[in-house]
This record gives C-alpha cells, sequence and structure tokens, in this order.
C-alpha cells in the first residue's frame, strides 16, 4: 500500500503559523501601551490535541468561580506541533511589548526559560508535594521547580492484538521486539512491522533515547545521551538502519513533515503490527471505525480533529475499506523505559497578575481536574492520585457518567500501565541549550539513517557525537 501524505497536513502547518502570527498581534496589543484591560490572564498553549475542548472549559469554570472586578482568563491555543509552539514561544520572550500570564510549556524547555529569566519559579505556597517524580525531576533546574506539572506523557506500543499476543511481546528486548513484529508481518501479509517517529522533528529525538535507554538498562539520567559512535546508543542507532534496510521499520518514517500521525496512519491502515505512540492515541484509534480495542472499552469524548485527516475518516477496516473488519488492537509498556512527555504550567516575569495567574495554575493541576484529564480527554495526568478516585465534574459537552470511576472509562488495567510508565519515565537531558542538542539529533540523525543501508558510518556517528556534547554546553 503506498504512503499518502493528506493534503490537509499543508493546509494545517500554514493555518498554525497564520495563527501564530495572530495571536502575537493580540499580545503585542495587550502590553502596556495597548487598550486591553488590565484584568485578563493571558493563557497560552499548544493544541488541546484530545479534541474535546478540556483546556477552554477549565479556563471558563476558573472564571465562573471569580468574583466581580477579579481578573479572568483568556486561552490562546497555537499548535499541535511542539517544534513550532517553542519557537513563537521564544519569539515573544525577545519582542518588546508583549504581555503573556500563563505558559504551558513543553517540560524540556523549563531550564532554557529558567536561564533565561523568562519565567518565575514556583512559589512555596503552591503545593507540587503530590506530582510524580519524573515529572518534577523534568522541571527543576539549578535545584528550583520552575512549573507545574499539567500533563505527563509516556510512549506506548500498540500492537495487532488479533496478530499478536501478549504474552509473546512481554520480557522481550527492543531488538527482539522488532524481530517478533517482522516475523508476523511476513507471516500475516502485512507489508511491514513497525512504525515510529524517526523524522527531523523532535519525535525523532524521543525516540531514539527510548531506544538507547533500551539498551543500556538502568544506568541513571545523569548519563548524557550524547554516545551514538559506541556502546547502547550505536546499538539503538544500528537497530533502527537495520530495521528499515529489512523491512521491519515502515520507510515512511523518515519522511519530512512525518509525524505521530503518520504512525497512527500506517497502523490504523494495517500497514504496519504495531507502532510507538502516546496514550492520546488511544481514544483517537478506539473511535476509527478502522480499529477496535481488545477488551471493548469506551472511548472518551467527540471524534478529535487529527491533524492530517481528510474529514471523512478511514471508513472501515484496514486500508480504508468499509467492507473490511476492523482491526483489533491493545498496548503494552515499551521494551525499554518511555522517554517523559508532557507538558507544565508556568508564570511568565513579566505578569502584573501574578498571584491570579497562581491561583488559575493551581486549579487547573487540582485533582478534580486532573482525574478529568485522563477520564475525558485521555491525557496522562502528572499527579499519582489522579490515577484513582471519583471524576468529580462534567466532560466537555455533557458526556461521561456522574459519580464514575476515572478508570472506568478505558479500564483499571490500562490506567494503571499509564500511572506505572509515568512513574517509570526518563526526562530529556537537562539543559538551557536542549533546543540546540535536539535539532542537532534529528537533523543529523535522520540523514544518516536516510543515507545509511543498515549501518551509518563509524566517522558521521562520532561526528554526531561531538556535536551533540557542544550543543549542551551551549556551543
Amino acid at each position: 500500500m503506498g504512503h499518502r501524505r493528506p493534503r490537509v497536513v499543508v493546509a494545517t502547518a500554514v493555518t498554525a503559523v497564520v495563527t501564530a502570527l495572530a495571536v502575537t498581534g493580540t499580545l503585542l496589543a495587550a502590553g502596556p501601551m495597548g487598550a486591553a484591560a488590565p484584568a485578563t490572564i493571558t493563557v497560552v498553549t499548544g493544541q488541546d490535541v484530545s479534541g474535546t475542548g478540556l483546556y477552554r472549559m477549565f479556563v471558563e469554570e476558573w472564571n465562573d468561580r471569580r468574583a466581580p472586578g477579579q481578573p479572568r482568563a483568556e486561552l490562546v491555543e497555537i499548535s499541535s506541533a511542539a517544534d513550532l509552539v517553542h519557537a513563537e514561544f521564544v519569539r515573544w520572550t525577545q519582542t518588546e511589548g508583549f504581555s503573556y500570564d500563563v505558559l504551558n510549556i513543553d517540560n524540556q524547555w523549563t531550564a532554557e526559560f529558567a536561564r533565561n529569566g523568562w519565567i518565575e519559579p514556583v512559589p512555596g505556597d503552591v503545593a507540587v508535594d503530590a506530582v510524580l517524580g519524573p515529572s518534577i525531576a523534568s522541571v527543576t533546574y539549578d535545584d528550583r521547580v520552575w512549573a507545574v506539572p499539567f500533563i505527563a506523557d509516556v510512549g506506548l506500543l500498540y500492537y495487532r492484538s488479533d496478530l499478536v499476543d501478549a504474552a509473546d511481546l512481554h520480557g522481550r528486548n527492543w531488538a527482539g521486539t522488532l524481530d517478533l513484529l517482522r516475523v508476523t508481518a511476513e507471516a500475516e501479509g502485512v507489508h511491514y512491522g513497525y512504525s515510529g517517529q524517526f523524522s527531523p522533528y523532535e519525535g525523532l529525538t524521543v525516540n531514539m533515547l527510548e531506544l538507547m535507554y533500551g539498551m543500556r538498562g538502568g544506568q541513571a539520567d545523569e548519563d548524557r545521551p550524547v554516545a551514538f559512535a559506541s556502546g547502547p546508543g550505536r546499538a539503538a542507532v544500528d537497530l533502527v538502519a537495520r530495521g528499515l534496510a529489512d523491512g521491519t521499520v515502515h520507510p515512511g518514517v523518515l519522511t519530512d513533515g512525518a509525524t505521530e500521525y503518520d504512525s497512527f496512519r500506517h497502523f490504523v491502515d494495517g500497514e504496519v503490527v504495531a507502532m510507538r505512540n502516546w496514550p492520546g492515541w488511544y481514544d483517537v484509534l478506539a473511535r476509527d471505525p478502522a480499529a477496535e480495542p481488545a477488551r471493548g472499552e469506551e472511548a472518551g469524548g467527540p471524534p478529535a480533529e487529527v491533524e492530517g485527516q481528510d474529514g471523512d475518516g478511514a471508513g472501515g477496516g484496514p486500508g480504508g475499506d468499509a467492507g473490511a473488519d476492523p482491526i483489533e488492537f491493545d498496548v503494552v509498556p515499551l521494551p525499554g523505559e518511555s522517554v517523559l512527555g508532557g507538558q507544565s504550567l508556568t508564570v511568565s516575569r513579566d505578569s502584573d497578575q501574578e498571584k491570579a495567574a497562581w491561583d488559575l495554575v493551581e486549579y487547573l493541576t487540582a485533582p478534580a481536574q486532573q482525574r478529568r484529564l485522563l477520564y475525558c480527554g485521555g491525557y496522562s495526568p502528572a499527579r499519582e492520585d489522579a490515577y484513582t478516585g471519583a471524576v468529580e465534574g462534567p466532560c466537555p459537552g455533557g458526556t461521561g457518567e456522574s459519580g464514575a470511576s476515572v478508570e472506568d472509562r478505558r479500564g483499571a488495567e490500562y490506567t494503571r500501565l499509564l500511572l506505572d510508565e509515568v512513574a517509570n519515565a526518563r526526562h530529556r537531558p537537562t539543559s538551557p541549550y536542549y533546543a540546540r542538542y535536539t535539532e542537532v539529533l534529528y537533523t543529523d540523525l535522520n540523514r544518516l539513517l536516510r543515507q545509511s543501508d543498515g549501518q551509518p558510518p563509524d566517522s558521521e556517528l562520532a561526528t554526531l557525537e561531538s556535536r551533540l556534547e557542544g550543543a549542551l554546553e551551549g556551543r
């Protein structure tokens, strides 16, 4: 089956840029010389990719709790593309007269924003003690916590449970897993075994670090992930390169512009046996007529506006054939540790509504909202106590059951899996120069994987290693 890149992706990217430019104009207008009301808190975030409108609903709930004359919050959503969101955030901080109050930043940007003085540390009276350890570690820089974790994210292995038994996946390392997927694909007439994220963007960094961590075992996060010329890093690169060469890994993963959505399409269209993806894609799969969960769990919320989707859905089974049976899927942990994703809420150093801004952050990260992030939207909460207990408050559109447990919608087994993975995830390098590090890694490694025939040259990987060392040091 040929790889099809939906035209709407281009339109979406253009729209995101136009939106970002419009937002910049709004923020400038809200600056000291603008006419906007001073009691408006601007909350800037990437897109709520659940498609449910949860972020906006939470902000409106907080507004409804405010007394007359107190500040109100306004939510501004930019894009689902992390690289674009980061670029816009950095540009605003360097633009005279900009104004925002609360930022929902990706965790790996924390050190950069803190070192440059763009954000304030979390005040002592804002509680973070219930937040899971990896999430707190990811927003700690120079022994201070700079943001309150809002959402945690971890990689999961989605697999065709109609083709593979879960018992055959458990206990395998990455090499053993890819070998099983290749053999299964050949036996079942599936084109490829596996799809991940290996195009030149942040997804490649995450996927390669997960492979490296899986290869090196229990070494600590302090071991900086720069060594790709030898040891576990080299083993990870060689594993992907061989997988691409022998047809285990879908070749479309290297294509410029390919994202998590493309892995979703490879999977739901029946082109691969398994994919690596984030928890949010569980509901997208469960809502698609071409797929159904192995245990028949309910998916939360309305159909999401998934980037790249033509608008008429997949329509039936693999390949969009309306007459085909849907694929059956399930999830298991990755063969090694997952790299922690997620976003955290922080307050700008230039906010003139700092007290109200931190009050909003506390509301958004409270247990009731964290449970609804999971129950209504499929997000992984950052708080341990949000994985159990009763859901308090509605889901967008009035969906969900009154008095339901947070585990009811997707099942207790899936919820426990998420909690275990978030609690044991590894974070990306903590460095104010992380943006440079990841750009070097995903640009150079994507090029090498495209050019290699199963084994990238030693000299090229040694050069990459040197460049990564320099990037983390700001050179």
